[in-house]
Protein backbone atom coordinates (compact mmCIF):
# COMPACT_ATOMS: atom_id res chain seq x y z
CA UNK A 1 0.00 0.00 0.00
CA UNK A 2 3.05 1.88 0.78
CA UNK A 3 3.96 1.99 -2.59
CA UNK A 4 0.61 2.94 -4.40
CA UNK A 5 0.59 5.87 -2.36
CA UNK A 6 4.03 6.70 -2.98
CA UNK A 7 3.55 6.29 -6.96
CA UNK A 8 0.18 8.66 -6.62
CA UNK A 9 2.05 11.43 -4.49
CA UNK A 10 4.88 11.20 -7.47
CA UNK A 11 2.41 11.44 -10.16
CA UNK A 12 0.65 14.30 -8.21
CA UNK A 13 3.96 16.48 -8.17
CA UNK A 14 4.83 15.49 -11.73
CA UNK A 15 0.95 16.73 -12.76
CA UNK A 16 1.49 20.29 -10.37
CA UNK A 17 4.68 20.81 -11.94
CA UNK A 18 3.19 20.07 -15.79
CA UNK A 19 0.36 22.46 -15.12
CA UNK A 20 2.73 25.08 -13.40
CA UNK A 21 4.68 25.12 -16.83
CA UNK A 22 1.63 25.03 -18.71
CA UNK A 23 1.26 21.98 -20.24
CA UNK A 24 -1.74 21.07 -19.06
CA UNK A 25 -4.35 23.04 -17.41
CA UNK A 26 -5.17 23.12 -13.95
CA UNK A 27 -8.29 21.27 -14.66
CA UNK A 28 -7.04 18.67 -16.37
CA UNK A 29 -3.76 18.17 -13.62
CA UNK A 30 -7.09 17.74 -11.17
CA UNK A 31 -8.58 14.95 -13.29
CA UNK A 32 -5.54 13.21 -13.86
CA UNK A 33 -4.73 13.20 -10.45
CA UNK A 34 -8.20 11.86 -9.62
CA UNK A 35 -7.81 9.40 -12.06
CA UNK A 36 -4.10 8.20 -10.73
CA UNK A 37 -5.21 7.83 -7.62
CA UNK A 38 -8.31 5.11 -8.43
CA UNK A 39 -9.86 5.73 -5.17
CA UNK A 40 -7.70 7.39 -3.10
CA UNK A 41 -7.61 10.33 -4.17
CA UNK A 42 -11.54 12.71 -3.85
CA UNK A 43 -11.84 15.15 -6.53
CA UNK A 44 -12.12 18.05 -3.85
CA UNK A 45 -8.98 16.94 -2.39
CA UNK A 46 -7.20 16.97 -5.62
CA UNK A 47 -8.19 20.27 -6.01
CA UNK A 48 -7.06 21.40 -2.95
CA UNK A 49 -3.33 19.77 -3.23
CA UNK A 50 -3.17 21.00 -6.60
CA UNK A 51 -3.93 24.47 -6.02
CA UNK A 52 -1.74 24.26 -2.86
CA UNK A 53 1.39 22.98 -5.14
CA UNK A 54 0.83 25.68 -7.48
CA UNK A 55 0.38 28.85 -5.42
CA UNK A 56 3.74 27.07 -3.38
CA UNK A 57 5.38 27.45 -6.89
CA UNK A 58 4.42 30.78 -7.70
CA UNK A 59 5.43 32.21 -4.15
CA UNK A 60 8.72 30.31 -4.26
CA UNK A 61 9.78 30.17 -8.17
CA UNK A 62 11.95 33.54 -7.94
CA UNK A 63 13.33 32.48 -5.09
CA UNK A 64 14.04 28.67 -6.26
CA UNK A 65 15.83 29.92 -9.51
CA UNK A 66 18.38 32.06 -7.87
CA UNK A 67 19.30 29.60 -5.27
CA UNK A 68 19.69 27.21 -8.03
CA UNK A 69 22.20 29.51 -9.63
CA UNK A 70 23.60 30.93 -7.17
CA UNK A 71 24.13 26.65 -5.91
CA UNK A 72 25.85 25.91 -9.26
CA UNK A 73 27.76 29.12 -9.75
CA UNK A 74 29.41 29.19 -6.13
CA UNK A 75 31.32 25.98 -6.69
CA UNK A 76 33.54 26.77 -9.54
CA UNK A 77 34.06 30.20 -8.55
CA UNK A 78 35.32 30.04 -4.74
CA UNK A 79 36.79 26.81 -5.60
CA UNK A 80 38.44 28.20 -8.43
CA UNK A 81 40.09 31.29 -5.81
CA UNK A 82 40.88 28.63 -3.35
CA UNK A 83 43.54 26.66 -6.15
CA UNK A 84 43.98 30.21 -6.93
CA UNK A 85 45.37 30.48 -3.19
CA UNK A 86 47.27 27.42 -3.21
CA UNK A 87 49.07 27.99 -6.90
CA UNK A 88 49.99 31.47 -5.58
CA UNK A 89 50.85 30.32 -1.96
CA UNK A 90 48.78 32.64 -0.36
CA UNK A 91 46.75 30.02 1.83
CA UNK A 92 45.21 32.14 4.23
CA UNK A 93 42.85 33.38 0.87
CA UNK A 94 42.11 29.46 -0.10
CA UNK A 95 41.11 28.85 3.39
CA UNK A 96 38.83 31.86 3.47
CA UNK A 97 37.40 30.91 0.21
CA UNK A 98 36.70 27.33 1.19
CA UNK A 99 34.92 28.62 4.52
CA UNK A 100 32.96 31.05 2.28
CA UNK A 101 31.68 28.15 -0.09
CA UNK A 102 31.33 25.50 2.98
CA UNK A 103 29.10 28.25 4.78
CA UNK A 104 27.36 29.21 1.40
CA UNK A 105 26.45 26.29 0.40
CA UNK A 106 24.94 24.85 4.17
CA UNK A 107 22.74 28.30 3.97
CA UNK A 108 21.76 27.84 1.13
CA UNK A 109 20.69 24.38 1.43
CA UNK A 110 19.54 24.84 4.81
CA UNK A 111 17.31 28.07 4.30
CA UNK A 112 15.39 26.63 1.36
CA UNK A 113 11.67 27.80 1.31
CA UNK A 114 9.12 26.75 3.80
CA UNK A 115 5.63 25.61 3.03
CA UNK A 116 3.67 28.53 2.24
CA UNK A 117 0.54 29.16 4.27
CA UNK A 118 -2.52 29.09 1.90
CA UNK A 119 -6.03 29.94 2.67
CA UNK A 120 -8.52 26.51 2.72
CA UNK A 121 -11.78 26.56 0.89
CA UNK A 122 -14.46 26.61 3.38
CA UNK A 123 -16.57 23.34 2.93
CA UNK A 124 -19.43 22.54 4.49
CA UNK A 125 -19.86 19.48 5.88
CA UNK A 126 -22.00 16.70 5.12
CA UNK A 127 -24.07 15.30 8.03
CA UNK A 128 -25.25 11.87 7.85
CA UNK A 129 -28.49 11.03 9.75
Amino acid sequence: MDAVITQVAVEGKRLIDQAWLGRITRNQAVHLFVQVGDGLVEYETAEDIVDDGLAWLDAHSTRLRVLGWCALLEPPIFGGLAILGVVTGDYVAAAVALVLLAALQYIHRRFTPHPTPIRRRHRARSQTD
